[in-house]
């Protein structure tokens, strides 16, 4: 051993030029290994420490209808029973806020309005601009708080006066840290925080509201459990029943996973970093070869030339993985702190955990693709020295090479799994990534093949680059996979995105909504229509709005006798949006059955007559294809809905197949047959507005609503898109510059594949200038060598870049796809031209050197 560990020394510091790129490869892997998993260890821990923070209390219970005497009464006893220690109240809901008269900037904005009782939150704190603690008190006689974005959008300060639902309340602080997690779904304005006595004396909680009724306590943690779970099984299932644990889990859990797959990213760049030292290795195998021979004539073993070798790059995966922490650790300290804010931490840092697991990882993946062409010295014979035909084996693979081959096969599936978290995630990745990786390794068996005839072309240029493509030792099938898969990778980010863009253009486009009004009372209906009017070039379009739950459903093949059959049922349990019409929607087609086009009891024949329903049934319903294939729910069953208390029995006459993605007016489950009954039933209006693109006219139609009806809420459309066209743009930066890495690391190894060869090009180049090539000549050839190189790639790259948008566009977004070839075609040119400019640069010591010394040399 110390022989061994003598000449691994020896040879990696005569080497050490040579090596660099063996250093570039496994440092860029583990950095990006180390800096994922960092960051998401940081935010877990966090977030996991702070969850009671979140809830604001221990156990919090919700429900979107108010509770009723019965549930109180049960709460009550069960949190007598458990020793609760403090109790309070929150209503959440949406409104529209506008300043008072000569206040603001005549702004008007829907708002998240989350009403407290005294003494919430019990847990964490509200953190006010001026510094000042946080106090109910704040609250109450008609106070608020809001977040100091809002006071800006608002052109308002704290002490002026805010408008909501018709009454005044005053600014008394500004929130600029809340980590209150209430809302549990999309939010479609700030919020801001107002006393529950307050809210009850709004109009905001009539019929109709969009309104979450919650309680929050305290409780000893020996009886948390016991309470929970009385809670849940005693109240509706409509209720949900959450503590600050279960809360703990599930963030553990997802942001475990979150970990694992950021994880994959790094650990997929991680196995392209091993690609390049698989390429540095065979290289450098190949130029010991003699080395080698002289130390078996000296009465060196195989194993001990193995273990050299071996222990040489053990050295320097465990150098480069180093170097990978200390790049993390840089990257980690540029990380802007808007990003992680959010999230409730300052900074990300290097945890010692994923230090240790990003150099692991570097190691294991370093000597997973090194071993195999290691092996290769084993069969190196000393009678190399005296028969310069004699080789290493010639190509051939002995069981030694083979069952290496499948030991690092098992190894690399291994280090993945681990990485995941999961064996499916695990053997997916490790499949992906050989069938990328053998398409890639075809197309440069394909090249060769292709670009065969070439070399007979009349041209010494392009005659010799086709040659030298096929050189023994060429790494033209490596450079294909590194340069292939980034450029895969990011063309297919800016494919996707671009598709999603499209779409969300053509969705705010033409006479699509992008005003939508909510919680429009029966009687406000005609006003509202005439508020609208004078803003709108065509009338607004009211849909009718019905809340309610199934209860029963009476079929051939499905038999729910009630709610507790229907809750058991698991599949028709949610509160449903129900509306009636006449017609069909263009997003809808009758699939079974037929749809009617008269009201109930409005004229004779089976399409208006109320007695064709059977005794007892109130109207018709058509249902949704989707509930008639998962519910079971058939043609002629009866289903019995509780609309805020009221019966109301339908019977299914037709099944429609709806395009959800292209609801613009909305999309319903259930449709209701206009009848005396539907319109007994308890119920509001949804408008859609076409407002068109001038924001001021929006503005003032919004300024208009809330004024005239202060409980309808206006949502504009385009500013929701905007800000999932936002989120869109920030994801697809993340991923574009995961790729742009990756398509860096391939650039890396493409240079070290050069650099590594011109011990081959040295001397074919000393040749060529002896039989009086010009240095212009050379480099001509090199550029059309790995120009076809690079165009293969990013032809690839393209190909493979188109077909995935299509994919995903059709089967993942289902929408329109646009193939963008102007885009894919930029991508692959600029791909070709990228490894051209490369090879050649690479390859400047071959062109400059004289002949004269290299012949000399040989």
């Amino acid at each position: 051993m110390t022989f061994v560990a003598r000449m691994a020394w020896r040879e990696a510091r005569t080497g050490a030029p040579r090596l660099l790129f063996f250093f570039l490869c496994v440092a860029i892997g583990v950095a990006a290994v180390v800096v994922l998993r960092s960051l998401m260890q940081t935010v877990r821990v966090t977030l996991t420490r702070e969850a009671r923070t979140f809830v604001g209390a221990d156990v919090l219970l919700r429900s979107p209808v108010p509770w009723t005497s019965a549930e109180r009464d049960l709460i009550t006893r069960a949190f007598g029973e458990a020793g609760v220690g403090a109790e309070a109240e929150l209503i959440q809901t949406q409104t529209m806020a506008s300043a008072a008269p000569g206040q603001g900037s005549g702004v008007v904005r829907l708002v998240e309005v989350l009403a407290m009782g005294p003494g919430f939150p019990y847990y964490g704190t509200l953190e006010l601009e001026d510094g000042r603690p946080w106090s109910h008190d704040l609250l109450a006689g008609h106070g608020v708080a809001v977040p100091p974005s809002f006071l800006v959008e608002m052109g308002l300060v704290v002490g002026d006066t805010l408008r909501l639902a018709g009454q005044d309340f005053t600014i008394r602080a500004a929130v600029v840290r809340d980590r209150l997690q209430q809302g549990g779904g999309f939010s479609f304005g700030p919020r801001i925080y107002v006393d529950v006595a307050d809210l009850r004396r709004t109009t905001l909680l009539g019929f109709g509201s969009r309104a979450t009724y919650q309680v929050a306590a305290t409780v000893p943690p020996d009886r948390l459990d016991g309470l929970v779970d009385r809670l849940r099984d005693g109240l509706d299932r409509r209720a949900s029943v959450r503590d600050w644990r279960t809360l703990e889990d599930r963030l553990g859990r997802n942001l475990t996973i979150g970990e694992n797959y950021l994880s994959l990213v790094g650990f997929a760049i991680v196995v392209l970093g091993g690609i390049g030292v698989w390429s540095v290795t065979r290289v450098v195998v190949a130029q010991k070869v003699r080395s080698v021979a002289v130390l078996k004539c000296l009465g060196a073993t195989s194993r001990q030339v193995l273990g050299i070798y071996l222990l040489q790059m053990l050295g320097l995966a465990g150098g480069g993985s180093l170097i990978g922490v200390g790049l993390a650790v840089a990257a980690a300290a540029v990380i802007p702190g808007r990003l992680v804010t959010p999230l409730g931490i300052e900074a990300v840092h290097v945890t010692a955990s994923a230090a240790a697991q990003g150099v692991l990882v570097g190691v294991l993946v370093s000597t997973i693709f090194a071993l195999v062409p290691l092996l290769e010295m084993q069969r190196v014979k000393p009678l190399l020295l005296l028969r310069a035909a004699s080789s290493a084996g010639g190509g051939r693979h002995d069981r030694r090479t083979l069952v290496a081959w499948v030991v690092a096969a098992a190894a690399l599936v291994g280090v993945a799994v681990w990485q995941a978290g999961s064996v499916r995630a695990g053997l997916y990745v490790t499949a992906g990534l050989a069938v990328v990786a053998l398409a890639l390794l075809g197309a440069g068996r394909a090249l060769l093949a292709v670009t065969r005839p070439l070399a007979r072309s009349p041209r010494f240029a392009l005659r010799h680059a086709v040659v030298s493509l096929g050189r023994p030792g060429n790494q033209t099938r490596v450079i294909l996979m590194a340069v292939g898969l980034g450029c895969f990778f990011t063309l297919s980010v800016r494919a996707v995105q671009g598709n999603l863009l499209h779409e969300f253009d053509a969705q705010i486009g033409g006479a699509a909504p992008d005003l939508v009004l909510i919680d429009i009372q029966p009687d406000q209906v005609d006003g509202v229509s005439r508020v609208v009017a004078p803003y709108v070039a065509h009338p607004v379009r009211l849909v009718p709005l019905l809340r309610g739950r199934v209860s029963a459903v009476q079929g051939r093949r499905l038999q729910l006798a009630g709610p507790d059959a229907v809750r058991e049922h698991r599949r028709l349990t949610r509160e449903y949006g129900l509306t009636y019409r006449l017609g069909l929607e263009d997003n809808e087609r009758v699939t079974a059955g037929r749809f009617w086009s008269a009201p109930v009891g409005t004229g004779g024949g089976s399409d208006g007559n109320a007695a064709g329903l059977g005794p007892g049934v109130d109207t018709e319903v058509s249902i949704a294809q989707d509930v008639h294939d998962e519910a079971e729910v058939d043609l002629g069953d009866l289903i019995r809905f509780d609309v805020a208390g009221q019966p109301l029995t339908a019977r299914v006459t037709s099944i429609r197949d709806v395009a959800w993605d292209d609801a613009q007016n909305g999309g319903f489950v259930f449709v209701l047959r206009p009848s005396p009954a539907v319109d007994r039933a308890p119920q509001s209006f949804v408008g859609f507005v076409a407002g068109g693109t001038d924001a001021s006219a929006r503005g003032a139609l919004q300024r208009d609503l809330v004024r005239t009806y202060p409980n309808v809420s206006v949502i504009d459309v385009r500013e929701v898109l905007q800000s999932v066209r936002d989120v869109v743009a920030n994801v697809t930066l993340g991923v574009t510059i995961v790729g742009a890495v990756t398509l860096a690391g391939g650039v890396l190894i493409l240079v070290g594949a050069v650099a590594m060869t011109k011990f081959q090009r040295l001397y074919e180049a000393a040749i060529y200038r002896t039989l009086g090539a010009s240095t212009r000549l050379i480099a001509t050839l090199v550029a059309i060598e790995y120009g076809l190189l690079g165009g293969l790639a990013g032809l690839l790259g393209a190909a493979g870049a188109f077909g995935l948008s299509w994919a995903l566009a059709r089967y993942l977004f289902h929408i329109t796809w646009a193939p963008g070839p102007g885009a894919l075609a930029a991508g692959a040119g600029l791909t070709a031209l990228v490894v051209c400019v490369v090879g050649v640069l690479a390859s400047v010591d071959v062109l400059i050197r004289k002949p004269l010394s290299t012949l000399r040399s040989e």
